[in-house]
């Protein structure tokens, strides 16, 4: 089969051959993410992220369609020996990294789920720590301890003071999960599926990043995620078809140029530039 190439612009592609000296630029006095280390079995794991330099602030989220939990480093960037890990023990497939933005540079680790789980993320000075399932609500238990310990005192003391306490500790209590009326999961703002060459892409106002992450995710396909596509907003329903089609839907009359590096079913690259506002 023919390789083909796709042009959607050529204007900037040179722009492209200078991010990696831009990256080894700002590694060199900046924050990496160094190692990911998986620990534990079935229902109860957690997953240590160890980083080298500046301390970084991570950002958090858990995402549905697929289950994933999202871990962003701002300003760090990821170390060259970093590796996907597949991990298929309990509820956690696997976990991916590589550099989410590249100006300024975000590097980002996902968690990928078998099924939702619940997490508790704990940080120190060079590592933050993912725990899963029940490590992580056996992390929570200590908090529960003040309040058997008070009801206690009020039944042997038989104080007043205390009996009043213990009141209010009961009924500030959340009521079981049985009892609470849980509100339906939200619509996931994105789904993106790729099958037998297809591809298509559903997005209710989720970001051009996100879209562009998630397509790099099921094609497999090499995209740089240019600066400022995390604050342009995408409403679409494109594809099924072929990856090509639906991506040139996507990016026509966007601010970037765009190249597709591919076999006719099988997307392998995609450059995106920023278009220059005032070339013709």
């Amino acid at each position: 089969m023919l390789r083909l190439i796709y042009f959607g612009a050529l204007l900037g592609v040179a722009a492209i051959l200078s991010a990696p000296i831009c990256a080894q630029t700002r590694a060199a006095s900046g924050a990496r993410v160094q190692h990911v280390v998986v620990r534990g079995t079935g229902a109860a794991m957690e997953v240590e992220i160890q980083t080298s330099g500046a301390p970084v602030e991570p950002d958090t989220q858990a995402i549905t369609g697929p289950d994933r939990i999202v871990v962003d480093f701002p300003g760090a960037l990821p170390a060259a020996e970093l590796r996907a890990l597949k991990v298929n023990r309990g509820a956690l497939k696997a976990v991916r990294t590589g550099l989410f933005f590249d100006n300024p540079p975000i590097t980002r680790v996902v968690l990928d789920l078998a099924e939702p789980q619940s997490y508790r993320v704990s940080t120190s000075q060079n590592a933050v720590v993912i725990k899963l399932g029940s490590a992580a609500a056996g992390a929570q238990a200590p908090d529960a301890a003040p309040a058997a310990r008070l009801q206690n005192a009020s039944l042997a003391t038989g104080n007043p003071f205390a009996t009043a306490r213990v009141s209010t500790a009961v009924s500030n209590a959340p009521l079981p999960a049985a009892v609470r009326e849980t509100p339906p999961p939200p619509k996931p703002p994105l789904t993106v599926t790729f099958e037998n060459g297809m591809l298509r892409i559903h997005a209710e106002k989720a970001t051009l990043a996100q879209v562009l992450f998630e397509v790099q995710r099921q094609t497999r396909a090499e995209i740089a995620i240019p600066a400022g596509a995390e604050l342009e907003q995408v409403v679409a329903d494109l594809g099924p078809a072929p990856a090509r089609d639906v991506l040139g839907a996507l990016l026509n009359g966007s601010a970037y140029n765009f190249i597709f590096v591919g076999e006719e079913l099988a997307l392998e690259r995609v450059i995106l530039t920023r278009r220059d506002p005032n070339s013709f």
